[in-house]
Parts: structure tokens; sequence; C-alpha cells
């Protein structure tokens, strides 16, 4: 069912995401790079991680509309050896194979190679694209600033293979005279090079509460809505989750993973 969105915001609600996933900004180190890893492929379980072959260890297990997350360790306080969590994780730079699947498994579900540069950052997206039958990895370059105070990033991702494309609309202090488009027409990213593009890119703008509603593309028609926090110098990705056809935990959903350096 779609609301109309000026008559929405009567209600209000949190996104309905799982958890809100905060997280701390990993130290680079040249030599290595990091990436960043989410399960949006709906129904396939839990998944385990693999770079070259090798299983990565995760802090929980990989589950449906979960990001994964790994102690940040503060090598200049040995009395207090871990200083906060991140969702990126150490990979030497080079060409390297990611991995998903089960452990006891000989074959991956979803796998990609790509070359990762020294001192970048990377998400990748396990998407599930109903289409074809199979999952595919998603991989988004990330862009992230040095904020000033009073300012965050966001972004919002496309997952749900059989959502039409979708506007994100921001609503500053859940007022609706403030209202303004944040991001438009964000396609499902398989196979769309230029939704890829579009989906990677972050927009600063002011912290503070928010309402925020995704409608079909050049409609009023809200698919999800709900309020959010952005704090200050916080990065936030938004994510749609799950099928336009699905039911239970497959209906169209949120996820939120939010960064703080």
């Amino acid at each position: 069912m779609v609301y109309g969105l000026f008559l929405s915001l009567a209600f209000l609600s949190l996104f309905s995401c799982s958890k809100n996933q905060i997280g701390k900004t990993a130290v680079i180190v040249p030599t290595y790079s990091e990436v960043s890893v989410t399960n949006a492929a709906i129904g396939v379980g839990s998944l385990s991680f693999f770079v070259d072959n090798q299983q990565v260890q995760l802090g929980d297990s990989l589950a449906f509309g979960t990001t994964a997350f790994f102690n940040l360790p503060n090598n200049p306080n040995p009395a207090n050896p871990l200083s906060g969590i991140t969702p990126y994780t150490s990979i030497s730079y080079g060409y390297r194979e990611l991995g998903f699947g089960f452990t006891n498994l000989n074959s991956y579900l979803a796998s990609m190679n790509n070359y990762f540069e020294p001192g970048n950052y990377y998400s990748v997206f396990v998407a599930d694209t109903v289409e074809y039958g199979q999952l595919q990895c998603v991989m988004l370059k990330d862009n992230l600033l040095i904020l000033d105070s009073g300012k965050a990033q966001i972004r919002f991702v496309n997952l749900s293979p059989d959502a039409p494309a979708m506007d994100l609309w921001a609503f500053p202090d859940a007022q609706a005279s403030a209202v303004y488009k944040l991001f438009s027409n964000h396609a499902f990213p398989v196979y769309d090079y230029n939704a890829i593009l579009s989906s990677q890119e972050f927009s600063t703008i002011a912290s503070g509460p928010y309402y925020f509603a995704a409608t079909v593309s050049g409609t009023q028609n809200v698919l999800l809505q709900g309020g959010l926090f952005l704090p200050s110098q916080g990065v936030v990705t938004i994510y749609s989750k799950g099928l336009m056809s699905g039911t239970g935990n497959q209906q169209l959903d949120v996820g939120v993973i939010e960064y703080t350096h």
C-alpha cells in the first residue's frame, strides 16, 4: 500500500530496520584497502565471507539485512586495546576475490574479482536478482569526507530487486514546509552501471533530526518512510531491502548503516 507523501507526516516512526548499526571509520594503513560487507539477499540466510578463498572471521552472523562489524584496535593505548567497532575490514590491496557462501560448501553463492586500491574504502552488498535466480555482488566506492561540525553525509541505495526506481525526500525537523528531494531515480544497481554510480554518491547535509520518504520516482507514492537522526560528522547509508511482493521479513523494508569518525 502507498500513501500520499505530504499526508504521511502525521505518522512519524523510525525506519523499520532491524538495527541501526553504528561504527567508527577505521584508520587506513596505506598498504591495505578497507571493505564493508552487507547481506541484502532475500531468503538466503546467514552468509560466510571469504577473501581469496580464506574465510574472514565475523563478529556476528551476516544475516539478511545486516552489516558485518569488526573491533577497532586502539594501538597507542594498550590499557584500552579496543576503541570501538568499524564496518570495515582490512584486506591487502591489489586484485582480490571476494566470496559469499556457507562454510561447508565448496562453491560461492556470490563472488566478485576487483582491483582494490590502497587506502580506499569500499562497500559490498550481496543482492538477490530474483529475475535471474542468483545472487550478485554490488560494490560501491566510499568517498568518506572529513566533515565540518554540524554536517553529515548520507546516501541511498535501492537493493529491492522488484521495486521501481525511487526518489528520496528529506524533511528537516519533520516539517513538510522544508521538504526537498535528496536523491532522484535510484534504480536497482545490479547490471546497471549508471545506477551504481548514483548509488555510491554521498550528499552532505546539515546534521539533526529528519523524516525521510522514499517514493516511486517522479511521483508522490510513498514506498518507505520514517525518522532518523543524523549525528554531527556522521556518515549514513540508507538502503532498501526485501521485495515489493514479499511478506513477513521479506517484505519491502529499510536497512541503515551509520558510521562515526
